[in-house]
Parts: structure tokens; C-alpha cells; sequence
């Protein structure tokens, strides 16, 4: 190949891609430098040694074939009659197999993957929708790290005794955080040394949540590592309390452990400390829940115990699964070309416990009239993401959405009836 080498982020020719898949220039030539730690990347060079990434558009839980459900096949054989694809439709496939469900960017993220799939063009900058490989990175959180280091500086002048009224002179925006946070602490005098080590422990994630550094790896080796400080804070809470080994709250020890302390107050004390510890699954602060547990770990650190009476439960993971349930029946109502408004006349007459509307209202608005094969897979693609990818769709999250899932499917609403009519076609 004569000219320019391609830079960061181009395409690799269309008909050199497998389907599922995408490939784009790392912008290098010497595939010695490149990390090859990540199994889930594959990486080589083309006819001319420029450096190639080739990764899974289905996501980190979806990243071989043999990881592939019906329903990627299905969506996989749509592509393939296609034909090629330009590169503004391959920038817009991509940025929907970034998106994450439980990213803070819920419903921002979503509306414009449904914008671009409408108009053939990603906007560029893009959002930042999740935390696989997502290509740019416009934010939805506007000041997040200020607002962190808000948090790390309230917490730490405490420590320090200033008075809570010149922290509110300080900070007037965030009067009702401080507030909530010095009636949980009380006095820093009554703090126990267990309490102390605690909030050392909680602060850890902040170099790397107000973003002090940018080095993610680094603040993960701190947190999380053997020999690092998060360890050897754990180990010393772990000693002075009477508690089994602190691990984060995802690890399968920790129902182990839990169920071996049979005092109530200790049992809450090892909850606390495990949810720390977990430093919001491993540094992911764009987490939409990243300041809500932040809260709770110093309520808990407070308190010394977990649930906030004051706080409503569940109302993030409720938000969120009426979004995408919205979202997905709008996109199964759009792919049946059942006209939106006939889906909400009969909607009406169904009690969900919410009212979907919004989200069918801006999936139809968004897509449009215009029926096209790539826009039809480009929103079934969407559909995957929102239903049924791991590890924050409708379907995927466990516990979470049985309830509503089960009220929707007792009223005879499925978000899915057009998938199921695909998978039952002959082939």
C-alpha cells in the first residue's frame, strides 16, 4: 500500500473482517511492543506490517464464537447479507457493541446510538457508552472528577477537625452530601481505630476517581494487589475487628466467609469492608451507581452498617430496568413495523407498574419510517445490547429484573416477539 499509513482507529478493509467482528489500525508497524496480554484482542499485521486490533462487536462476554447465543447468529446472518458496509455504518455497529448497561450514561447513550442508526452518522465525538472498547469519548458525567475531589476533601478535612460549616461555606453545592456525611462520621474523636483504617481504605480508588493519575493500573495495583496498601489495609481491619480475610463483595469467598460470623454486629462490620474493598468493581467509575455506594461506604464506615433508612432501595437498578425494558419494546415494536402508535394505544390498557412510553416514543422517533436492511440490523444489534448482553441487560442481571419481566409476561408484553418470529424462519 502506497501513501499515508492508516492512523489509529481506521478501518481494515471490509472484506477481510469475519462477521461479528471488527478490525482497525493500532496506528504502529513493530507488533513486538504491542500488549498481547488481553487474549480477547487479536492483533497482527497486514500485507504492509501496519498493526491491526481484531476484537468481538458482541462485547467482552461474547468475545469468541463459541461464546455466541441464537440471537448473535441470527443478528450475524443479517449482516452477512448485506454486503459490504461503509465505514460511517461499521463506526456506528462498533459504538453500539461498546455500550454497557450499567455505564452512567443511560438513556444519553442509548438515545444516540438510536439517533445515529436514524441518520447513518455517529456524531464525533461520540459519547463514552461503556467500558468495551469504546472508540470515543465525549462524557455524559460533566465534572465528575471535580465532584470527587469535592468528596475526597470534605472527607479529608474532617479527619483533619475543620469544621463542618466552613466546608459548606467551601462547598454550598454540596451542603446536603456534607451534612449526611458528618452525621454519619460524628465526632472525629469517637472515630475507632478500625473506623480510621476504614476511611484509608475507602480513599484508596480516589487517586484514580478524582484522577489525580490517569494510571489506572497503577491505583488497581494498590487497591487490589498482595504487598499493596489496600491489602495490608484489610489485613489490619481484618485483625482488629475478629473478622475472616476482607475480600471484595463480587468474590465467591465472601458468602463463605459471611456465613461463618454469627455476631450481627460483626457481620455488618465484614459487609462494609467487603463493599469497600470492591472499590466499585474494580475501578469502574463510570459505574452508574459509582457515588451513590461511594455514600454508602461512608455512611457504613459511620454507621457500621450498610442499608441507609433514608435512601429509597433498589431505585437505580429499578430506573434502569424500566429504561431498557422501554427501549427494547420500542425496538421490537420498530423491527415488527408495528406502527408506535397502536403499541401505545394498547399499552394503555396494560398495567406494568410504569408507563414505557418515553423510551418507544424516542426509539420510533429516532429510527424513523424508513425500513432499510441496515438499519433494521443495526437496531437489532441495539436490541442485543439492551436485552440480553451480559453484564447489565434486561435479561442478564439476575435477580433484578425477574419481577418486572415476569408482570410483563403475565399481561402477554414481550420485548423479544420478533427475535423469536427470526429464530423460528427456516434456513
Amino acid at each position: 500500500m502506497s501513501g499515508e499509513r492508516p492512523k489509529v482507529g481506521d478501518f481494515v478493509r471490509y472484506e477481510t473482517v469475519p462477521v461479528g467482528f471488527e478490525v482497525t489500525y493500532t496506528g504502529g508497524t513493530d507488533l513486538s511492543s504491542v500488549d498481547t496480554s488481553d487474549t480477547d484482542l487479536v492483533h497482527f499485521a497486514d500485507a504492509d506490517g501496519n498493526a491491526a486490533m481484531r476484537y468481538s462487536l458482541w462485547g467482552f462476554a461474547h468475545t469468541t464464537e463459541d461464546k455466541w447465543d441464537d440471537e448473535i447468529r441470527a443478528i450475524n446472518r443479517m449482516q452477512a447479507d448485506l454486503g459490504p458496509l461503509d465505514d460511517k455504518t461499521r463506526a456506528i455497529r462498533a459504538h453500539i457493541g461498546s455500550l454497557v448497561g450499567c455505564d452512567n450514561g443511560i438513556p444519553v447513550t442509548i438515545d444516540e446510538l438510536l439517533n445515529a442508526i436514524g441518520t447513518g452518522m455517529l456524531p464525533s465525538p461520540a459519547f463514552h457508552n461503556g467500558c468495551w472498547l469504546c472508540r470515543n469519548g465525549r462524557t455524559t458525567q460533566p465534572r465528575q472528577a471535580e465532584s470527587m475531589r469535592v468528596i475526597e476533601d470534605v472527607i479529608g478535612a474532617y479527619l483533619d477537625g475543620q469544621d463542618q460549616a466552613d466546608l459548606v461555606a467551601r462547598y454550598p453545592f454540596a451542603q446536603g452530601f456534607i451534612e449526611r456525611a458528618h452525621g454519619w462520621l460524628g465526632s472525629r474523636d469517637d472515630l475507632t481505630e478500625i473506623q480510621r483504617l476504614m476511611l484509608s481504605r475507602m480513599l484508596l480508588p480516589f487517586q484514580f476517581f478524582a484522577k489525580h493519575t490517569e494510571d489506572r493500573d497503577e491505583i488497581f495495583q494498590e487497591c487490589f494487589d498482595e504487598g499493596k496498601a489496600g491489602k495490608a489495609l484489610d489485613a489490619q481491619i481484618s485483625a482488629l475487628a475478629g473478622l475472616p480475610p476482607i475480600v471484595p463483595n463480587y468474590d465467591k469467598a465472601y458468602m463463605e466467609h459471611l456465613s461463618t460470623i454469627q455476631d450481627n454486629h460483626k457481620r455488618d462490620i465484614y459487609v462494609v469492608c467487603c463493599h469497600i474493598a470492591d472499590c466499585v468493581s474494580e475501578l469502574s467509575d463510570c459505574h452508574h451507581s459509582t457515588f451513590r455506594r461511594v455514600e454508602r461506604w461512608i455512611h457504613g464506615i459511620g454507621t457500621l452498617e450498610w442499608d441507609i433508612l433514608t435512601r429509597q432501595p433498589h431505585t437505580e437498578s429499578t430506573r434502569l430496568g424500566r429504561l431498557l425494558f422501554g427501549y427494547a419494546l420500542g425496538l421490537d415494536g420498530w423491527l415488527r413495523e408495528i406502527p408506535m402508535h397502536f403499541l401505545l394505544l394498547d399499552l394503555g390498557h396494560i398495567d406494568l407498574g410504569f408507563d414505557p412510553k418515553n423510551e418507544v416514543l424516542r426509539t420510533y422517533a429516532h429510527l424513523g419510517d424508513a425500513h432499510t436492511p441496515v438499519k433494521r440490523w443495526l437496531a437489532a444489534c441495539l436490541w442485543h445490547q439492551c436485552v440480553l448482553a451480559p453484564p447489565a441487560s434486561l435479561y442478564r442481571w439476575g435477580r433484578r429484573y425477574k419481577e418486572l419481566l415476569a408482570r410483563a409476561a403475565s399481561a402477554g408484553v414481550s420485548v423479544r416477539a420478533w427475535m423469536d418470529g427470526l429464530l423460528s424462519e427456516p434456513r
